[in-house]
């Protein structure tokens, strides 16, 4: 079949190629040139390389949620295969009171720093809390679902938050 009466759809899907003869009437041998044009990428490809730029631009803006979703495949898989890890992490859930009290005998500090303390450990106790509770009953129940939404959304603003206080202090 030649060039010609194949149909330029059927091209479009590989790479174009275009060889250039032997030029006539010179002695030495010059390999042939071969040049080879790549395809224009997919609008998908396109969007899928974009949200990947702009992800990792703002990876420090975006950790928490980040590290809520990776939390939330890590509790679907152990809820699978270890459905008892609920209770170890329901004892691990009594970590950030502790923290606190001991926080409390060491370190004096003033009521702002007491109120971000303790924002923390409630936000850490409901995140331990969640997470007992996913590995037990598993994280697609839907009042896990809100309460996990619910949290994510509460430490992003925090962070956000945190982040632009902090930022503006030290300008």
């Amino acid at each position: 079949m030649s060039r010609r009466t194949r149909s330029q759809a059927a091209q479009a899907a590989f790479p174009t190629t275009v060889h250039i003869p032997r030029q006539r009437g010179r002695r030495r041998q010059v390999p042939p040139l071969i040049v080879v044009v790549s395809e224009q990428p997919t609008l998908t490809s396109r969007a899928t390389a974009a949200t990947g730029r702009f992800v990792w631009r703002h990876r420090r803006t975006w950790a928490p949620t980040g590290i809520a979703v990776t939390l939330l495949v890590v509790a679907a898989v152990l809820h699978l295969f270890a459905p008892w890890a609920g209770l170890i992490a329901a004892a691990a859930s009594l970590v950030p009171l502790g923290h606190l009290v001991w926080l409390a005998r060491t370190r004096p500090a003033s009521r702002t720093v007491w109120a971000w303390r303790i924002s923390l450990a409630v936000l850490a106790l409901a995140g331990l809390g969640w997470l007992s509770l996913a590995l037990w009953f598993g994280p697609a129940s839907a009042a896990l679902m809100g309460l996990w939404a619910l949290t994510t959304l509460t430490v992003q603003i925090l962070w956000l938050t945190a982040g632009r206080t902090t930022s503006k202090g030290h300008s």
